[in-house]
């Protein structure tokens, strides 16, 4: 079975949206931090953009990672596919292990979509940076 992965130029593409989502995303909870007040009780870029298209974009960095991690490498050979699944079985195994632990010991604990496919996409990324530089 041969899976088809991005073309390398959208690399790029994916980290572009990823920073500029995150920027567009990341104003009501950068501004709590600076004043020092509870998670969630600034909603500025929340009523500028409205529910609909707030909601759309906390969804934006989430696919510029996944398109990132579809995309390939320079020079894609047998050896980065083979890290490539490694490290995908490495996140999934490191991510059962963790979210059993959590819920072992604090099963009131919930986590949304969201936190959880960007843990597991950065997980797997670091993961295959580091496998793919100890390789070289």
């Amino acid at each position: 079975m041969s899976f088809q992965i991005l073309p390398n130029w959208c690399k790029k593409l994916g980290l572009g949206l990823f920073v500029i989502a995150s920027l567009l995303t990341g104003g009501d909870a950068f501004k709590d931090g600076i004043e020092g007040v509870p998670m969630g009780t600034n909603h500025f870029f929340k009523n500028l953009y409205g529910s609909r298209l707030d909601h759309f974009l906390s969804i934006l960095p989430v696919f510029g990672l996944l398109i990132y991690m579809l995309s390939k490498e320079k020079i894609e050979d047998d050896y980065i596919k083979f890290l490539r699944l490694n490290s995908y079985q490495l996140t999934v195994i490191i991510l059962l292990v963790v979210a059993f632990i959590i819920y072992i010991f604090s099963p009131e604990i919930k986590f949304s979509l969201d936190i959880t496919l960007s843990l597991f996409i950065v997980l797997f990324l670091v993961i295959f940076y580091f496998k793919k530089n100890q390789a070289l």
